[in-house]
Parts: C-alpha cells; structure tokens; sequence
C-alpha cells in the first residue's frame, strides 16, 4: 500500500490560545465606544421654616452637591457631570421637584460642552415640577456648542397656578474667544410649560448643517454666536416686564434681547456676539426677576 500525505496548516497543528481568538474578534470588529450615561433625581420639602433635601438619586455621570443655604435663605443644589462633555449617544436625565412652599436654586457647575460626534446624538431631558407656593429657580451655565456636535434638549416645566418658577437655558456657538465656528452640527432645544396640566408656553430652536451661517442671516441670528431663553412664570410675571426691558436695555454691539409677557409668564430672548457678552445680558436680565440677589456663588468659580 502506498502512503499518502496532507499538508497541515499551522492553526490545525497549534490551535489558538484564548486570547489570540479575543485579537483576532478585535481587529475583525472595532470595540463600540463606551458612552456616558446620567440619571439625576432631587426632590426638596419644608422643615418649618426651612426648605431642605428630600430625595437625593445619582446614576452613572450625573451627580449633585448641596452647599449651605445662602445668607438671602434660599436653599440650594449644584448638578454636575462628572463625564466632563456629552457627544452623540451620550444620555443625561434630571429629574427636580419643588414641594408645596419650598424655595430652592438648582444651578450648573460649568458649562456643559457638546462634542463632535462621530454618530448618534446626544439626549438631554430634564424635568422640573414645582408645588404649590413653591419658588423654583433653574439656572445652568452655559453649554458650549463645538462643530459637528450633535444635540437634542427638552426642558419640561409642571406648574401649580400660584407657583413661581425662573428658568435659563444657554448656547454658546464654539469658543468664540478661540474663533471657532460651528460649521457643521445638528442642534434642537426645546422648551414646554405646564400650568395645572394645561401646555402654557412651548418653543424650540432647530438648526443643522452649517450653522454659524444660519445665524448670520438677519431673521435669525443677524451674526451672533449665542443664544439664551429665559422663562418666569409667577401670578404677577407681568409686572417685572419693564424693569426687565430696562435692564437689558436696546440693541448694542454685544447683541440684542427682546422680552414678552402674557398669561402670567415672562419670556426673555437673547442673542449676542460672544458667550461673554451673553453671561452680561443674561445678567442683566436675571437681576430684576431675582429682586437683585447675586448670581448663583458656583458661576463665579
């Protein structure tokens, strides 16, 4: 009988070891990106007097700090992400509710910054519930906007008609003191309030594809680089109005404001050439709707 003979390759003669298979898988298939995740939940009730923490959930990147009340009596609570940024596919939910009489600021570390995003979107949801005779305050810093980010912001207010709620939201196009523009991007933030389970107030912003140059256009942004909405709804919001325009003044190189009232809100619009010029506006604005109390401590740091 005449013996025959076959080749043998090298991975029949030495099957691969456990981590050379785990090599393999990975050049065949690049790891997905890891994404930031956040959930925060704050709830404040009444002591007394007092206004203090009532529920206290942080999940993932999103967390709260709670320094001491300020001398004017108001309690307060700082929301941070610890993800330092957001970009597509990243997820932030914050949840705040104001029991019946409470009186509390929730404002922002720093500026929330949006990155480029390779693919997805970046979802941020935040929903705000104040009680009867509660006085609620919202005030974020700025988010910073970079090109070929990627976002969608929805802020939900419930109110009960005798609350009295100020809110802010801000976005500041690139580093504007850099000179970064934001030619590519996709952009939506959008704004509803509730008063007794009846839609009161609802706007949103959408923009995508090269949006610096959507806001040089005259309709909408006539050259600024940022943008802010502020909303007060109170049982006497009409009455701050004039004191509102005043403050803010007319247009000027910083930029331009424009502020409404009907129905018991106060909605303020602004837009400017630079994130600096829109942190005066703001302030400016901010000052007669909050009977001249200083700016919330962490904006200064």
């Amino acid at each position: 009988m005449k013996a025959t003979s076959a080749a043998i390759s090298p991975s029949e003669a030495a099957p691969q070891r456990p981590h050379e298979r785990t090599l393999a898988a990975a050049d065949a298939a690049p790891p997905a990106m890891a994404r930031a995740q956040g959930e925060l939940r704050l709830g404040f009730k009444r002591r007394g007097d007092l206004t203090v923490l009532d529920l206290l959930y942080q999940q993932g990147c999103a967390k709260a700090r709670l320094p001491r009340a300020g001398e004017d009596g108001w309690t307060g609570a700082v929301a941070i992400n610890t993800a330092g940024g957001l970009t597509g596919g990243d997820r932030l939910a914050q949840t705040i509710e104001w029991n019946e009489g409470t009186r509390a600021l929730v404002a922002g570390q720093a500026a929330e910054k949006i990155y480029r995003a390779s693919s997805g979107v970046a979802e941020v949801r935040t929903c705000l519930g104040v009680g009867a005779g509660a006085q609620a305050e919202w005030l974020p810093q700025e988010t910073i906007f970079f090109d070929g980010a990627a976002l969608s912001r929805d802020t939900v207010v419930g109110l009960m008609p005798d609350s009295r709620f100020l809110g802010l939201e801000s976005v500041v196009l690139g580093r504007t003191a850099m000179g970064e523009s934001v030619r590519s991007g996709r952009l939506r933030d959008c704004w509803r309030v509730f008063r007794g389970g009846r839609l009161v107030y609802a706007d949103a912003i959408a923009a995508d594809g090269d949006i610096a140059a959507r806001f040089d256009r005259v309709a909408i942004g006539g050259g600024a680089r940022a943008f802010a909405t502020i909303v007060h709804a109170a049982p006497d919001a009409a009455s701050r109005l004039e004191d509102v325009r005043a403050a803010l003044g007319t247009q000027d190189a910083e930029g331009a404001a424009g502020a409404s009232s009907w129905d018991g809100l106060l909605s303020v619009r602004i837009l400017a050439m630079n994130g600096e010029a829109l942190q005066r506006l703001v302030l400016r604005a901010l000052a007669p709707l909050r009977d001249g109390r200083s700016p919330p401590r962490v904006w200064k740091c």
